[in-house]
């Protein structure tokens, strides 16, 4: 077994967030098959996006998810983090992860997902806000990341 917060989870397979692939019906083939958690795809921090078409997609199937429900934020702005997360929340998450992953060049020119490898002050301050906004509701927050922002640059343990 392995535990995120109070979740108890049946694998340590993780299915990590694909944008245009980990749609709710995607996500629920995967549990079915042996994934022990499957976030949803990457959504912006940025909560006036959230009425798009793809905004309301993503946050719409949160209540029909396989439990425990993962929501995945993206974004640069340590308030704007918080704020989503307390958000995603209030709309039924019961753990909030962090994208520092995404290499895409329209998420990393915004410095989010793998781009905020570079600057790790601007991380921990991203890390700190969106814990302290999920904490008094006892959501577990985790982390998609790579091991540094390129080959070249590792950071992180491997």
């Amino acid at each position: 077994m392995w535990q995120i917060g109070p979740y108890s989870l049946s694998s340590r397979v993780v299915l990590a967030p694909m944008a245009g692939v980990s749609d709710l019906p995607f996500r629920q083939l995967c549990r079915e098959f042996g994934a022990g958690l499957a976030a949803s795809e990457m959504l912006t921090s940025d909560s006036r996006l959230w009425d798009s078409r793809k905004g309301k997609w993503r946050i719409a199937g949160l209540l029909d998810e396989t439990e425990p429900r993962v929501v995945q934020i993206a974004g640069s702005e340590p308030a704007m983090m918080a704020a989503a997360a307390k958000a995603c929340v209030d709309r039924g998450a019961q753990i909030v992860d962090i994208n520092m992953g995404c290499p895409a060049k329209k998420v990393c020119n915004k410095w989010a997902g793998s781009a905020l490898m570079q600057d790790e002050p601007l991380a921990l301050q991203i890390i700190s806000a969106v814990v302290e906004a999920a904490l008094p509701h006892g959501v577990p927050v985790t982390l998609k990341m790579r091991t540094g922002w390129c080959d070249a640059e590792k950071n992180a343990l491997s």
